[in-house]
């Protein structure tokens, strides 16, 4: 499988990253052995595209973390699917389409990274999915961010997923779209505010803020969760 260094975005976190774009449809299971990662076992029986899109997001993770100065590490995925990250570094991995990205760092004050690459959704989606990812008090708020942006559901959708990956470090259990409410927006971020208590440090009413750019294509987020001041 090729897996070509490529940078559809650059990132507003300050933050090494690594962004590859793939080609699932050549894909073979040697590539893994070729790009020394190992084939999880859970992955033995799945589909070609779903083996080149880990293997492509294992291989962003690893080349990152060696830009940090280690030597080559293999992430794997806990019982809970989420990335195993070395000691004293935190990440996030995504994927979309043929293109990969993974995002690191060994800032001792960062309790978490989120990051997410969507293709845009159709119009059609886009209203059919609505009921999912927005809450009802999110309404005015979104239509207002529809005036500047024509597919914002894919933004707030990208948005919701990485402030997931970010907080998920801490919280350790799943929560859903509706424990994170749009309340504001300008032309780099999306503010939102927690909608539940998901963990002693991230009580309801606490801000979280996403940075987003996108193009005709595809959108890409990235959240940041660091320690209080």
């Amino acid at each position: 499988m090729h897996i070509t260094p490529v940078s559809p975005f650059q990132p507003q976190l300050p933050y090494i990253y690594r962004s590859m774009a793939f080609s699932p449809e050549v894909y073979q299971d040697s590539d893994f052995a070729y790009f020394n990662q190992p084939l999880p076992s859970k992955l033995q029986r799945a589909v070609a595209k779903r083996k080149a899109e880990y293997l492509a997001g294992r291989v962003c993770a690893a080349q990152a973390i060696q830009q940090l100065g280690l030597p080559h590490h293999v992430v794997q995925t806990g019982d809970d699917r989420a990335p195993i990250w070395p000691q004293g570094i935190r990440g996030a991995i995504t994927h979309s389409k043929g293109i990969a990205m993974a995002v690191v760092t060994d800032n001792s004050n960062v309790l978490g990274l989120g990051i997410d690459i969507e293709h845009m959704m159709s119009d059609r989606q886009e209203l059919e999915l609505r009921s999912q990812i927005l809450r009802e008090d999110e309404a005015d708020v979104f239509e207002s961010l529809g005036q500047s942006h024509h597919r914002p559901l894919t933004l707030v959708f990208s948005a919701k997923e990485s402030i997931y990956k970010a907080l998920y470090g801490q919280v350790q259990k799943f929560f859903g779209f509706d424990a994170a409410k749009l309340v504001g927006h300008d032309s780099q971020q999306l503010h939102f505010t927690l909608t539940t208590d998901l963990h002693p440090t991230l009580p309801k009413s606490s801000k979280v803020s996403v940075y987003y750019q996108y193009n005709d294509e595809m959108v890409l987020t990235e959240c940041v969760h660091q320690q209080a001041a």
